[in-house]
C-alpha cells in the first residue's frame, strides 16, 4: 500500500463506517430495507472510509473490503447514452419513480475507481472510471451532471435536474474526484474542465455565504445544518490543497470561524426559526386558497406567460413566437395580457384591467399591478394551475406575477426584453418628456407632474420582481452593462441566465438570383437594384432621421449609374410617419426612397429575402435585436449602431458593420462601402447567415428554457448496462502506475 500514488482520501469518511440504517449483505456491501435497497453514495463513502483505514496500518481487511465496494460500482454501473455510465439514484422529494444522477455519488465513485486501478492495475476500474468523467463533461439534459453558469462556467449538481439547484456539497465532492482522476491520468481534457468548474464554483461562492453561516444550495437558499457546515469545511480545505487557492482556503479558515462563534450559531437557529415558520404559514395558505397539481412525467407543463400586449406585431412578440415554436412539444401555453390585439383566436389569452390599468403612466401601473395579481389569483384559486409563470419584462408585469407566484407556489421566470435597462436609461426618459411636448399643455402639465411618481414606482416594482422572481432570462452580451444593474437590484448571479434569441433560419430561405428579379419585379423593383432596407418601428428613438441624412450624403457620392440602381425601403408605421415623409421630400429623395408601412412576418422574410443590405441606426436598444438577426439570417449584410452592446458581438468578424450612435458619416462610410462592394456585402451576408445558425438557434433557446423551468428526463435516455461493453475508450493517455 505505500506505493500508491494517492494518499487517503483527504475528507474525513470515518462516520461512514457505522452504517447507521444500513446492514452488510453476504459480500460486504451496505444496504438499506427489508428489500435490499443498495445507495451507491453509501456504498462509495464506505469504500473511501475503509481506503483511510487500510493506509493507517497496511490493513489487508480494510483493503479487501475496498475492492468489494469497488466492484459492485463496476457491477452496477449504469449507461447512459453509450459512453457514459454512472448510478442514478431516485430524486429527492418527489413521489415517483424518476431518477437521476448525482454530483455527489459520481465524484466518490471516481475516487473509488482510480484508488482500485492503482491498487490492482486492472484496467476495467479505469475504462468505468473514464465513462464516469463523460457524465461531468456533459449537460444534465444530456445525461450529466454539469450545467452552464455565465459564459463558460459549469457547475456540477448534486441532485442533476432542472431547476438546478447548485448544491455546495455535490459540486466539492465532484471536483475532488476529477483531481483524483487527473493525478492518475494526467488527462489535459478533464484538467480543462476543471478549470472550467472551478470559473463557475468561485463565481458563485459568495452566494453561499450570508455572513455568518453556510447555504446548502442557491435554489431554496437554506442555510445548512451544523454536520453540514462541518462538511463544508473539510471539503474547502480539501480543494484549496488541491489547487493551491488561497481564497478557498481562507475561506475555509473562515467558515470554521462560524462554527466555533456563539453568535454565529444563535443567528443560525434564529433564521431557521424564521424561515420555518414562514414556509408554514406559506403552506397554510396555499392549501387553503389554491388547489395544489403536480404535471406528471412526460405530460406537457401548463406556462402561463404574461404580458402588456398579445398579439401585436413587434419585438417582444416575435420573441414569445420563438419561445411558443420551441416548446410547442413540452409546453401548453396560455396568455395573460391587459390589451388584446387582433388575430388571437388562435390563442387562449385571459385579458386583465381595462383602459385605465395601463403600464405606461401614474397611478394607472399600479391598477395595472393589482389587476394582473387579481386576476392571476382569481385563476389558481378556481383551478387553472400553472406549472410555471413567464412574465415578459423585469418590472411592472414580473412583479404581480413574481408575487402571485410566491403566493401559489409557482416557479416565476422573467424573460426581460430591456425594461430593467430602461430604468436609468436617458434616452428613454427624454423620449417620455418628448411625447409630453406633442400634448396641448393642459393635457401636458398634469402627465410631467405625474411623470415625478413614474419612475419611482417602476424602481419599487423593479425591487419586488428581484425579490419574488425564481429566475432572469435576459438575452444579450456579458459587458452590455446589466449585470451591473442586477447587481444595484441584489439579483443573485445564480438567479441570471444571458440568453440568445431564436431563429428560425429554416424560414428565411434565400432566393436565387432569378427568383430574387421575380420577386422585386413584382413590387416594382429592378431585378438589378441595390435594395437597402429599414425595418423598424417609426419612432424617434430609432433614429431614422440619422439614416436618411447618412443615406442622402452616400448617394452624393455615388456614380450616376450607381445611384440609379439603388433603392432604399423604410418598412414600418408609428407616430412620426408624417416627419419622415417630410424629410424624404426635404432631400429630394422621393424616387429613391419608399415608405412601404407596417408588414406582417411572412412580408418581412420576404422583404428581407429580396434585400443586400439591412440599415439599423436605434439610439437605444438591448439584448440581441430581433430584426437585426433575422436581417442575418436572410444573408444581409448588416450596418448597426453600436446600441445595444450585442450588435458589437453579433456582427464582429467580418458579419457586418458598427458605427457609433447617432454618428451620420461613419454610417456614411459604412454605406459607401457595400454599396460599391457587393461582393464583400454577398461575402458578409453569408457569414452573417452562418453565425445566426449557429448562435441563435431554436435548439439553443429551448435547452434555455427546459433548465429554467423542469426536466428529470434521465430515465428516458438511459440505456441498458449491457451497451457498455460495446462502448470505444480511448485509453492511449491511461496507463497503469509502475
Amino acid at each position: 500500500m505505500a506505493e500508491l500514488a494517492l494518499a487517503a482520501y483527504p475528507v474525513d469518511m470515518s462516520a461512514a463506517l457505522t452504517l447507521a440504517h444500513h446492514v452488510l449483505d453476504a459480500s460486504g456491501v451496505p444496504y438499506r430495507g427489508k428489500i435490499a435497497v443498495y445507495d451507491p453514495i453509501t456504498i462509495a463513502q464506505y469504500a473511501l472510509a475503509h481506503w483511510n483505514l487500510a493506509l493507517k496500518g497496511d490493513n489487508q481487511v480494510a483493503q479487501q473490503v475496498f475492492l468489494r465496494q469497488a466492484e459492485w460500482l463496476v457491477k452496477h454501473e449504469v449507461s447512459i447514452k453509450g459512453d457514459a455510465g454512472g448510478w442514478p439514484i431516485p430524486v429527492p422529494n418527489q413521489h415517483t419513480d424518476q431518477v437521476c444522477l448525482s454530483a455527489s455519488c459520481q465524484g466518490n465513485a471516481l475516487s473509488v475507481l482510480v484508488r482500485a486501478y492503482q491498487l490492482t492495475c486492472d484496467r476495467t476500474f479505469l475504462m468505468v472510471a473514464r465513462r464516469v468523467v463523460r457524465t461531468f463533461e456533459r449537460d444534465i439534459l444530456d445525461g450529466g451532471v454539469g450545467t452552464p453558469v455565465g459564459e463558460h462556467g459549469v457547475f456540477f449538481e448534486d441532485v442533476a435536474i432542472y431547476p438546478a439547484a447548485h448544491g455546495l456539497d455535490g459540486m466539492l465532492f465532484a471536483l475532488l474526484g476529477l483531481y483524483d482522476y487527473l493525478a492518475v491520468t494526467g488527462n489535459t481534457t478533464v484538467n480543462e474542465l476543471i478549470e472550467t468548474s472551478l470559473t463557475a464554483l468561485h463565481r458563485l461562492l459568495p452566494e453561499f455565504d450570508p455572513g455568518f453561516w453556510t447555504r446548502a444550495d442557491l435554489l431554496q437558499r437554506h442555510l445548512s445544518t451544523p454536520a453540514q457546515l462541518s462538511l463544508h469545511v473539510k471539503l474547502m480545505e480539501a480543494l484549496a490543497t488541491c489547487t493551491g487557492c488561497q481564497h478557498c482556503a481562507q475561506l475555509a479558515l473562515k467558515w470554521q470561524r462560524y462554527q466555533q462563534q456563539p453568535q454565529s450559531y444563535l443567528r443560525y437557529r434564529l433564521s431557521r426559526s424564521r424561515a420555518r415558520a414562514a414556509t408554514r404559514l406559506m403552506q397554510r395558505v396555499r392549501t387553503r386558497l389554491f388547489p395544489q397539481a403536480q404535471t406528471l412525467p412526460g405530460q406537457p407543463l401548463r406556462v402561463c406567460i404574461p404580458v402588456t400586449a398579445f398579439p401585436l406585431m413587434g419585438g417582444v412578440n416575435t420573441a414569445i413566437e420563438g419561445i411558443a415554436q420551441v416548446t410547442h412539444d413540452i409546453w401548453r401555453i396560455e396568455y395573460l395580457t391587459q390589451h388584446v390585439g387582433p388575430h388571437a383566436e388562435k390563442y387562449t389569452v385571459r385579458r386583465f384591467g381595462n383602459s385605465k390599468t395601463d403600464s405606461w403612466l401614474f397611478p394607472h401601473v399600479w391598477l395595472y399591478f393589482f389587476a394582473g395579481l387579481a386576476k392571476l389569483l382569481v385563476l389558481s384559486h378556481r383551478g387553472i394551475v400553472y406549472d410555471a409563470l413567464l412574465p415578459q419584462d423585469g418590472v411592472f408585469t414580473s412583479a404581480f406575477a413574481g408575487l402571485a407566484g410566491k403566493l401559489a407556489g409557482v416557479r416565476v421566470i422573467c424573460v426581460d426584453h430591456g425594461n430593467i435597462v430602461a430604468l436609468r436609461n436617458p434616452f428613454y426618459r427624454a423620449e417620455r418628456l418628448q411625447y409630453l411636448k406633442t400634448l396641448p399643455w393642459y393635457r401636458s402639465l398634469p402627465h410631467r407632474i405625474l411623470l415625478k411618481a413614474y419612475w419611482p414606482s417602476l424602481q419599487l416594482f423593479a425591487r419586488l420582481s428581484a425579490r419574488l422572481v425564481d429566475h432572469f432570462l435576459i438575452p444579450g452580451a456579458v459587458g452590455d452593462g446589466v449585470e451591473d444593474l442586477l447587481a444595484e437590484l441584489d439579483i443573485p448571479a445564480s438567479r441570471v441566465t444571458r440568453t440568445h434569441n431564436s431563429i428560425d433560419i429554416d424560414r428565411h430561405v434565400i432566393p436565387d438570383n432569378t427568383e430574387r428579379a421575380t420577386i422585386r419585379q413584382s413590387q416594382g423593383i429592378a431585378a438589378d437594384t441595390i435594395v437597402v432596407t429599414m425595418i423598424c418601428r417609426l419612432a424617434p428613438e430609432k433614429g431614422i432621421e440619422i439614416a436618411l441624412q447618412a443615406f442622402a450624403l452616400a448617394l452624393s457620392e455615388l456614380t450616376p449609374e450607381l445611384r440609379a440602381r439603388v433603392c432604399f425601403l423604410i418598412v414600418g408605421d408609428g407616430p412620426i410617419r408624417k416627419q419622415i415623409e417630410g424629410m424624404i421630400v426635404q432631400r429630394g429623395m422621393n424616387e429613391v426612397c419608399r415608405l412601404w408601412g407596417e408588414a406582417s412576418s411572412s412580408e418581412v422574410i420576404m422583404l428581407l429575402g429580396m434585400s443586400d443590405i439591412f440599415l439599423y441606426t436605434s439610439w437605444r436598444g438591448t439584448g440581441y435585436p430581433l430584426a437585426i438577426l433575422e436581417a442575418m439570417a436572410s444573408g444581409c449584410a448588416v450596418i448597426a449602431s453600436t446600441e445595444p452592446y450585442g450588435n458589437v458581438q453579433m456582427l464582429a468578424d467580418g458579419r457586418g458593420l458598427t458605427v457609433s450612435i447617432g454618428d451620420v458619416m461613419q454610417t456614411k462610410a459604412a454605406l459607401l462601402r457595400l454599396l460599391q462592394d457587393m461582393d464583400e456585402c454577398h461575402r458578409m451576408g453569408q457569414r452573417a447567415r452562418e453565425y445566426v445558425a449557429q448562435q441563435q438557434n431554436p435548439t439553443l433557446l429551448r435547452r434555455v428554457l427546459m433548465r429554467a423551468t423542469t426536466w428529470s428526463g434521465l430515465q428516458e435516455i438511459i440505456t441498458t448496462h449491457t451497451e457498455i461493453e460495446s462502448a470505444t475508450i480511448n485509453m492511449t493517455s491511461e496507463v497503469c502506475p509502475s
